[in-house]
């Protein structure tokens, strides 16, 4: 059975890490495609005031709820909840896009390893979230989930380790629960871009990766245009642009050891050029 077409501006959207990077692009394409009430979640208040602010006025009519919290906190996504539920308002759309990544070498300073804060942004919060959200969901018949992964997800990579493997869950648990819930009525997405240009590493550039930037550096807004495509579609793991695709195909079939080995090498070591 086909779902219906999404319903824009009747639906209520929810995106984590929507200030900035590919977060804000894909909050801007829901609203471009008629969402007109938009709830963002990021962890900077001056940042969520200005993205609110420049998204009421590019767009008159519509309803910006801003929510500071850090998805690194255990109890963030349970006060995300709360917070929505006291503005009277009923999630549709939930966009796990929230993401952390360091280069760094795993346990090497347990003071500055940030790989258990990585696993609550971008695994525990992802399946809290979607555990608060989706039941209403499916008591409408009507929603969806869409869920950020990486090209990342599909090797192991050296140095980055928590984030690779953490797109790697975030793949397979979209296309568990995506089969799942088939027939529902609510979709289950999944967008899985390659290198983008966003500020993971804090200098608005993203993670580089030595000659495998070469298979190009896509930019946030074509991802958001996939993104919200891949949501419409229902799509199980979208990989963005042909040059990603056609590049994962060829790396895939290496062993995952020398994947790592080959990665490794084109990435260097933390502080290495």
């Amino acid at each position: 059975m086909a779902l219906p077409n999404i319903d824009f501006p009747d639906s209520t959207a929810l995106v984590t890490g929507g200030t900035s990077g590919i977060g804000r692009t894909i909050a801007e394409e829901l609203v471009a495609r008629g969402v007109r009430q938009l709830v963002l979640v990021a962890r900077n208040d001056d940042k969520l005031s200005e993205t609110a602010s420049a998204m009421k006025d590019a767009t008159p009519g519509l309803s910006v709820g801003t929510i500071k919290a850090d998805l690194s906190k255990r109890e963030a996504p349970a006060e995300i909840q709360k917070k929505v539920q006291e503005w009277g308002w009923t999630v549709d759309l939930l966009v796990n896009n929230a993401g952390l990544a360091r280069k760094e070498k795993f346990a090497e300073n347990l003071e500055t390893d940030s790989s258990l804060a990585t696993i609550d942004v971008m695994v525990r919060a992802v399946v809290e979230l979607s555990l608060l959200f989706l039941p209403e969901m499916l008591k409408r018949q009507k929603g969806g989930i869409l869920n950020i992964a990486s090209t990342a997800g599909y090797q192991p990579v050296p140095y980055t380790a928590m984030y690779a493997a953490s797109k790697a869950f975030v793949i397979s648990f979209s296309q568990a629960i995506r089969e799942e819930n088939r027939g529902t009525g609510v979709r289950v997405a999944c967008i899985v871009p390659g290198v983008t240009e966003t500020n993971l590493d804090g200098q608005g550039h993203g993670e580089t990766r030595g000659p495998i930037d070469k298979v190009g550096i896509d930019q946030p807004a074509d991802v958001a245009k996939a993104a919200v495509d891949a949501l419409e579609e229902n799509a199980a793991a979208k990989i963005v642009g042909w040059n990603n695709t056609a590049f994962q195909a060829g790396f895939n079939l290496l062993p995952a050891s020398l994947n790592a080995r080959l990665i490794a090498a084109a990435r260097g070591a933390p502080g290495e050029k």
